[in-house]
């Protein structure tokens, strides 16, 4: 086989591995992880049954691979974000709308991560937890450099405010993938009420909700 030939092979196979992928996190996020069979899998892909397993051993690396991928590239942007020569306050707004906006752009996703991974035994595991920790450093780091340039207070421990400002986030996003939850109505569905969103929740965070009255008592 040639280098060309070689080189087909190998992007029809990732192709497939991708189909699988993505089918799956549809399955699951119907269905629930345990809800679902490799057959309903492999019937979302359009492929045959024994297929899936040519790429993955069972339902759980299936799982595994779509939280670890998807991860990874959910990393990736946020340390773009945080290593860049943005001010404090437009980093934590990209933050924000990176994190808000992901339930728009990959709403399957989003739902996998909240009901099936985050909210069970499963995000105990060493590497999960170790990937979340890096997403807290990251974010970390932005609130030790706003603090190291005096745009944010000192007195404040960076990593409380840290787990603040991403706690607020984490329960806006889980509020959008739950049933029967108030959830604020979507002006358009470009994108542009989730920088609304996240807009008014940096204010929130770094400005407070008391008003002109409140610094007069």
């Amino acid at each position: 086989m040639n280098r060309s030939s070689h080189e087909t092979v190998q992007r029809v196979a990732q192709d497939k591995r991708q189909l699988i992928l993505d089918a799956a996190t549809h399955v699951f996020a119907e269905k629930g992880y345990h809800g679902s069979r490799i057959s309903d899998i492999a019937c979302e892909a359009g492929i045959a049954y024994g297929l899936v397993y040519h790429y993955f051993k069972n339902k759980e690396e299936i799982l595994n691979s779509i939280f670890g991928e998807q991860w990874t590239v959910f990393l990736e942007a946020v340390r773009q974000i945080a290593s860049g020569s943005q001010a404090t306050e437009q980093k934590l707004l990209a933050i924000a709308e990176l994190i808000l906006n992901a339930h728009r752009v990959r709403s399957d996703w989003v739902k996998v991560l909240v009901f099936e991974i985050q909210r069970s035994q499963r995000f105990a595991q060493p590497d999960r937890l170790r990937a979340v920790s890096e997403l807290f450093r990251l974010v970390g780091q932005i609130f030790r450099q706003g603090q190291k340039s005096k745009t944010l207070r000192q007195d404040i421990d960076p990593d409380l405010a840290c787990a603040v400002f991403m706690g607020g986030l984490d329960i806006m996003v889980t509020n959008s993938v739950l049933p029967q939850t108030v959830k604020p109505s979507p002006s358009s569905n470009d994108g542009s009420h989730y920088q609304e969103v996240a807009q008014a929740v940096v204010e929130i965070f770094l400005g407070g909700m008391l008003g002109e009255e409140a610094g007069r008592r």
